[in-house]
Parts: structure tokens; sequence; C-alpha cells
């Protein structure tokens, strides 16, 4: 699927602001999906966003992402279902960002701190711990590329008419400020440049592009090692490996539990006795966050992005977020949601590749 937007917004406001803004986006998304032999609904997707066709992968990089889709599945339409688990996991650099994007950057927006209905986890947490002392999160609009890739996240005024600018949210560890709209909250009454929202719709805080950044950083190509080591300090029989993460949403509200639910794309089971590596399908991370978070041992050191859509409130708005691989010394998984249409038994007529080939035309002599 293609998509191409160049939407230009006029703000104009009581204290003499006038703004053009221009926000083009080319997004290619492939998609694929297929169906288990027990039901199971299983996709894979991969999004390519630009601010302009020439800024798009080659050709040849696409189809290369398209062929990985295909392969993927088949994989995981032979992979076995896995059972709930607690115990080592080691998520991707890209699958640690969309883990962050949804479990700590909704919370740390203004207004999830006001009101008698919002859950408030880290509202009273200024200048307290809220992770481990080695990372740090910022939310920084102004950037346009990060490790050679376009972020979406990027704008240089909000739609509030306020310019974009880097706002440090955690500082090793230390929590330091929320992403500001122009709704106060208390003890931060100023906008920090992050009022976003889709046309039509009211702005309040939300995320550009989040960064994490880490000081207890170790060679990528030691993190499989280190998780193993983990899995035989634990004694556990395997870990899990979380190579890709669809999206997933998060809980803010007082009246319901302050948890959080990730999607995987691509999990594998990693075994501490050398076995080789075993795909599995059908669970889904979940955790509550003041929980989960201090579960983080140590990261990688290469950064990686992902680039999306995030809805909420104020509506859907493109968004990135990076971080370096992860290796958590303990995650919750469950059973996903399964459906109960099973595949076809027979193939779509003309996709039969049983058949036997058809004869070929007689020659003019045979007639």
């Amino acid at each position: 699927m293609l998509l191409v937007q160049s939407p230009t917004r006029y703000f104009v406001s009581s204290e003499g602001s006038r703004i053009v803004t221009s926000r083009p986006l080319v997004r290619v998304l492939a998609l694929g999906s297929t169906l288990a032999a027990d039901g199971m609904e299983l996709a894979r997707s991969e999004t390519f966003d630009a601010s302009s066709f020439d800024q798009l992968p080659a050709d040849d990089v696409i189809t290369t992402k398209i062929d990985k889709i295909v392969e993927d599945l088949k994989q995981l339409k032979k992979a076995p279902a896995v059972e709930p688990f607690t115990g080592p996991a080691l998520l991707s650099g890209r699958a640690a960002a969309v883990f962050f994007h949804e479990v700590v950057g909704h919370r740390l927006e203004g207004q999830r701190q006001r009101g008698e209905n919002e859950g408030q986890t880290f509202t009273k947490k200024i200048d307290q711990p809220v992770l481990p002392s080695f990372l740090s999160v910022e939310d920084d609009p102004t950037v346009a590329r990060l490790a050679g890739i376009e972020l979406s996240g990027t704008y240089e005024y909000d739609e509030e008419g306020q310019r974009s600018r880097r706002t440090e949210l955690i500082s090793n560890g230390v929590l330091k400020q929320f992403l500001m709209s122009r709704m106060p909250v208390k003890g931060f009454a100023q906008s920090n440049g992050h009022g976003r929202a889709q046309a039509g719709l009211m702005p309040v805080g939300r995320q550009g592009n989040l960064i994490v950044r880490s000081s207890k950083a170790v060679p990528d190509s030691e993190l499989r090692q280190k998780l193993i080591d983990e899995i035989k300090k634990q004694n556990k029989p395997y870990g899990l490996y979380f190579e890709d993460i669809a999206g997933g949403f998060t809980l803010t509200l007082r009246n319901m539990p302050q948890a959080f639910q990730i999607m995987p794309l691509m999990v594998w089971k990693v075994y501490p006795d050398g076995r080789p590596d075993e795909l599995v399908r059908g669970v889904d991370i979940i955790g509550t966050p003041l929980t989960v978070l201090n579960r983080i041992i140590l990261t990688g050191q290469k950064v990686d992005v992902f680039n999306g859509e995030c809805g909420a409130e104020s509506g859907s708005i493109p968004v990135s977020a990076s971080a370096p691989a992860m290796l958590f010394s303990e995650v919750e998984v469950q059973k996903m949601a399964q459906g109960h249409e099973r595949p076809p038994v027979l193939p779509p007529p003309g996709f039969d590749r049983t058949e036997t080939a058809s004869k070929p035309n007689p020659t003019p002599e045979a007639r």
C-alpha cells in the first residue's frame, strides 16, 4: 500500500503568531497475513516512511523485506504455540523502542497527570528514580534522522503554535518532566512544544521522537550469551528473544488495572543447553510498568528506530521511537487471543499446485 500526504497547516493566534507548516509523508506499507492450522491469525508487516520519494529505501531493500515477510509467515504457520511463562527475555532494539513508547511514553504525557480518573503512575515521582540509573529518555522532535533513518515524529511547530524542542524526560533513571501541551498540570505550567493532534481535534501532550539512551551497554554480539547466562542463573528451561513487535496498548485510567499489553510478531525460545533457537507463536507481553521497568539488566550498543502511527484521544499522529536492544531479568507472557476460523480445506481455484502440467499444443504436422 502506498500513502502520500502533504498537508499544509495555518496557525494564527491572538498572541500574534502566524505560522505555516507542511509535513509531507510518503509511506509504503507491506502487509501479509495467514492462518495457522489451529485458526490463529498470523501477520507480518514492514513500514517505510520518508519525507519524499527519493528518501525511501531502494527498491531491492523493500523487496527483500517483502520476501522476508513471506518466509516469516511460512515459518510461523509451522511454529508451536507457547504457554504462559515468566523468565529472562531479550528485546531487539526495534522491540524495545515499541515497548518504551507504550509502557513509558504514554504515562509521561502531561494530561495523564491530572484529573481523578487518571492512574497518575508517575505524577508524584518527579526527581525520583523510575528506571535503572543507566537509562535516560528524551523526546526530541527537532531531530530529523537517527542511525541513518528519517524519523516520523519530527516537526518544527506543534498544533498550538509552540516551537518543538528537545525535552529530557528521564535522566539517569530519575524523572525530570512530562510531555506538555498548553494544558497545565501541577508544577508544570508551560508547554514544551508537545501539544499534538490530528486535524480537527484538541491538542494534548503527545510523543514525537522518543529516544532511549543507555550508559550500561555491551556489544550486541554479546547479548545472546548474556541472555543464556541469565537463564542458567535462574535455572529456567529457556528464555525468550523478541525479534519484532507490532504494537500494543496501555491502560492509564484509575478504574482499570495500571497494566500494558504488547503484541510480539517474531518470538524465539532460546535454550541454555546449546539447542538451536525455536520460533514460537501466540504470546503477548503483559505486566505493570513500575515492576517490569526495574527488570532491565543491560542494553546493546546499536540503536534501532521504529516509525509508525500512534492513536490517542487527540487522534492519530506520526511518531518514532528509538532504543538499543535490552535484556530483562524477567518478563511475563500470556496466550494471545485466538480466532476460531480454520484455513480453507481446498486451495483457491487456479492455485492447486498438484495439477499436472497442461499438454503443449499439437504441432501443425500432428494435426
